[in-house]
């Protein structure tokens, strides 16, 4: 285990007020599999409001009042759909002002759609840009959204779900580490997919 590793363990026994033996935290590999270690540590507080329904709720708010029509704004709906190409990086920031909460930054695919995926260097991949921002469903742009205010939407006292604990370690990924919410996905592998070490 490296010491990015090592760092980012504590960080998350530091915000559940656990600890996780080494043996075990040396098989956690993904980001899954760090949730259920801290999932099976910590007692959940359930109650009737779903978090990501309220922060959806929320979300869709906003998008009317940029000019959207609220059936066309679903949790499948991907924002490119709702939001204008000519002015996105306007819309884009009206948008977070409107939500009042951190949103993901919008990355070079987003801005500009003639950009190839693959950066070449003397004709060999070298690395695909992030995947753009905008072409995401409004589900996913909840969960980052959660992700990257955990501190101001979850109380680490009233943990209701494994969906808070999922939440709360992305964006102590993103804290940390530096990788976008945008680009985790719980399946990551800390090393292979996040570049952890």
């Amino acid at each position: 285990m490296g010491l990015d590793i090592v760092e980012l363990v504590m960080a998350i026994e530091d915000k559940f007020g656990i600890a996780i033996p080494d043996a075990e935290c040396e098989l956690n590999a993904t980001v899954h599999q760090m949730a259920d270690s801290v999932f099976e540590r910590i007692k959940l507080k359930p109650n009737k409001k779903c978090l990501s329904q309220i922060v959806f709720y929320r979300i869709r708010k906003a998008f009317e009042q940029i000019g959207n029509e609220k059936q066309n704004i679903t949790p499948n709906t991907k924002m490119s759909e709702l939001l204008s190409e000519t002015d996105l990086k306007n819309n884009w920031i009206r948008l977070g002002i409107r939500i009042g909460l951190k949103i993901p930054d919008l990355v070079d695919l987003d801005l500009d759609k003639t950009l190839n995926k693959e950066v070449k260097f003397l004709g060999f991949k070298v690395f695909d840009r992030t995947e753009p921002v905008a072409e995401n469903t409004l589900r996913k742009f909840t969960d980052w959204i959660i992700s990257m205010n955990y501190d101001e939407l979850i109380s680490i006292d009233n943990i209701t779900s494994r969906y808070e604990i999922e939440r709360i370690i992305c964006g102590i990924i993103e804290d940390r580490i530096g990788v976008p919410v945008s680009e985790i996905e719980l399946h990551h592998s800390f090393t292979n997919d996040l570049g952890i070490d």
